[in-house]
């Protein structure tokens, strides 16, 4: 573009939102994650298509600003004692998958003519899965809060960690003379970088924000947070880390402030827009024409990714006692390769330790299973519903997982109501049943909440609730009542159409994130469905028309009318979004 370079910059950011906007817009008119659109968006409006063509270094130099901002508002969110049942989990699964993910890449290596260290690299490059897309991706569907979401999150943690070694292992592997001198150095680094991160945690950040919030200046506490994600994550990556794992980092340090809702409610605008352009400057790094030119080796990597990575964190995590419908769940969210894949194959080309062919090959089967992400992650619900009739795999799906100890199966009566989801709505309900003393079991496959829950006196039955020789095992021909609060519609449905068939006398109460879920939730055998975001709102109408003195009976009789009206209208328009 002419004119000045200020001018120039902000055109090429102007043209990458504009299409990210496009992308966005026809991706959701599909019926597909926005996520497919920008990155699309990006390809068309890359160096390595015909048309317009955006300065890729602006906008990859904004796109970093943007998964330091998405990185940031995770950490945010991030709550550490949500993460401890699942920390053995990721310390020993993490470092299963990685080994194995490694050992796969040596093999696609010596298949493809890579050599032994080429393959050493590529599968240090292809352990690593896209934080930044696959939170986006659990964001999108509601399911960061949940148990295989926690895991996945402990489980990529791993793998951002795991880079520091990576970046300093494989150059040193390459000059076998400073391997002890340079890894020390890393270690020590990191460990240093650690330290002053809990000193910001426990001392100088909260004192900090305290002292900020007191001028009752809402920009100051803006500037102030902005400061800290884009400080931390600077110093990160002068210690090797890496600026998102920093961001991260600094997100968590101000996890645990007072005001992390209101930072998190300002930087998530912020955060919409510029990581949007985070997924535009990938897009943009295809080359369809490499792909064509190197279709077999590409094709190959994709296949290592999509079927090899998959197998391999699905044993891990069913080794430790995680269910197959669960494994399975996690291993297709994490069967893809992103930024740090990316760091990886640049930080090997710019050095001389592998070919351009290989980074290029690595390149593009990054960019393709992060195309095919959404939908290979969305395959998890139905290849559990049909793998459960092929033999070997069914069996590996229906076979029980392990307890913690201090979570042995209770001694189960005949519960009258069973709860299945012990998180917030699941422990009201079990509230309610203790206080009027009517005797229930929960199911939940989270430790936390499931000895939380026992503490209070409920029966407790650990374990998946899409689990059918979990949920025969709970009785359920003798309930009178089952509640599903499960927080993911896949996993509602499925143990939906389990429980109408061993109870089909039971009465079936459904709570669902969605409107478009009612009807695939009814379709399933719920008796009654109860769209958690509408009652909210009705519950607020009420309260306001009462404090307005409008007549109980007239504002009882409006609640009933939206009722009757917004069920009525997502069974009659099951395809509109809501």
């Amino acid at each position: 573009m002419t004119g000045s370079p200020g001018v120039a910059f902000l055109g090429d950011v102007g043209i990458a939102l504009t299409a990210a906007l496009a992308g966005g817009l026809i991706a959701r008119s599909l019926k597909l994650p926005a996520l497919i659109g920008y990155l699309v968006a990006g390809t068309l409006i890359g160096p390595h298509t015909p048309g317009f063509i955006a300065d890729k270094d602006t906008v990859a130099l904004v796109a970093d600003l943007g998964v330091a901002l998405l990185m940031f508002a995770v950490g945010v969110q991030f709550s550490l004692d949500e993460l401890r049942h699942v920390r053995r989990t990721a310390l020993i699964g993490g470092a299963s998958q990685l080994l194995g993910t490694i050992l796969l890449g040596i093999g696609l290596g010596s298949l493809l003519g890579w050599g032994l260290y080429g393959g050493l690299f590529a599968g240090c490059a292809l352990a690593l899965s896209s934080t930044a897309v696959l939170l986006r991706l659990l964001d999108e569907r509601g399911e960061l809060g949940t148990s295989h979401g926690q895991l996945m999150l402990g489980l990529l943690v791993m793998q951002d960690l795991s880079l520091v070694l990576m970046v300093t292992l494989l150059p040193a592997l390459a000059a076998t003379a400073s391997l002890l001198p340079t890894l020390g150095l890393a270690l020590l680094k990191a460990l240093a970088f650690l330290g002053v991160i809990v000193l910001l945690a426990l001392r100088v950040v909260p004192t900090l924000l305290d002292r900020i919030a007191r001028t009752g200046s809402r920009e100051l506490l803006l500037l102030a947070s902005v400061c800290l994600c884009l400080g931390i994550g600077f110093l990160a990556d002068k210690a090797g880390l890496g600026l998102p794992l920093g961001t991260f980092l600094a997100g968590i340090v101000l996890s645990k402030s007072p005001y992390a809702h209101e930072v998190f409610s300002q930087i998530r605008p912020l955060r919409d827009v510029f990581s949007s352009l985070f997924f535009v400057s990938i897009g943009m790094l295809l080359d369809p024409g490499f792909v064509v030119t190197n279709l077999g080796p590409v094709l190959a990597t994709v296949a290592t990714i999509l079927l090899g990575k998959t197998l391999v964190t699905a044993l891990s995590l069913r080794w430790l006692g995680w269910s197959g419908p669960t494994a399975l769940r996690v291993a297709l969210g994490l069967a893809q390769i992103g930024e740090f894949s990316f760091v990886l194959a640049t930080l090997g080309t710019s050095r001389g330790l592998i070919p351009p062919q290989v980074s290029g090959v690595l390149l593009a089967a990054a960019l393709l299973t992060l195309l095919l992400a959404p939908a290979t992650y969305a395959s998890a619900a139905p290849l559990c519903r049909v793998g459960r009739h092929w033999p070997l795999f069914g069996r590996w799906l229906r076979a029980p997982q392990h307890a913690p100890e201090h979570l042995a199966p209770p001694a189960i009566s005949t519960p009258r109501v069973v709860v299945l989801g012990g998180g917030r709505v699941g422990r009201y309900v079990a509230e309610a049943l203790r206080a009027h003393e009517i005797a229930h079991l929960v199911i939940d496959f989270d430790a936390s909440a499931a000895a939380r829950l026992r503490e209070g006196g409920s029966a407790v039955l650990y374990g998946d609730a899409t689990e059918e020789a979990l949920l025969r095992h709970a009785q359920l021909p003798h309930a009178e009542q089952v509640i599903f609060t499960l927080p993911e519609a896949a996993s509602t449905e499925l143990a939906l159409r389990h429980v109408r068939q061993l109870a089909p006398q039971a009465t079936l109460i459904v709570r669902v994130h969605r409107g478009e879920d009612i009807p695939r939730m009814r379709s399933a055998g719920a008796t009654q469905v109860i769209h958690g975001e509408f009652e909210a709102g009705a519950e607020v109408i009420h309260q306001t028309l009462d404090r307005l003195q409008v007549e109980s009976a007239q504002v009882k009789s409006y609640l009933q009318h939206i009722r009757e009206q917004r069920y009525r209208q997502e069974t009659d328009s099951p395809r509109q979004n809501h």
